[in-house]
């Protein structure tokens, strides 16, 4: 069973948000869904190595379009002490999806834990779902 947690956001600007928070321990090679949004999106994820794969599922009666700025979110983490055996990592990415007229912007921040002695890696995410101001 996949669970999450969702949010509505106090409007901003007079438009409206969501934020939908999840978090998965995951072999290496597994994939599994992330995020889910009903009807508009879902996000898997899968480890390989120090990478982790993305997979934007569009349910959307739109085009989605991936935003070019996603990327590694400000940088590097660093870890010090006994916190450096996990390996923090972190990762951000963005789209816009939807008809237009009814397109919603979205950001992702990752994050993961690696836990060598049980072989898996925590992969946590949070999503930020607002309403995209008219053009």
């Amino acid at each position: 069973m996949h669970r999450q947690l969702a949010t509505e956001l106090p409007p901003r600007g007079g438009l409206r948000g969501l934020a939908l928070s999840a978090s998965k321990e995951l072999e290496p090679g597994a994939r599994a869904m992330l995020l889910l949004a009903e009807g508009l999106f879902r996000i898997d994820v899968t480890m390989h190595g120090d990478s982790l794969q993305t997979v934007v599922r569009n349910f959307s009666a739109g085009a989605i379009e991936m935003d070019g700025e996603a990327g590694p979110g400000g940088g590097d983490s660093i870890a010090l002490g006994e916190v450096a055996t996990y390996r923090p990592g972190q990762a951000q990415m963005g789209f816009t999806i939807g008809a237009p007229g009814d397109r919603l912007l979205v950001k992702v921040t990752m994050a993961t834990l690696r836990f060598a002695d049980r072989g898996t890696v925590r992969v946590s995410a949070q999503a930020i779902v607002r309403q995209a101001p008219d053009r």
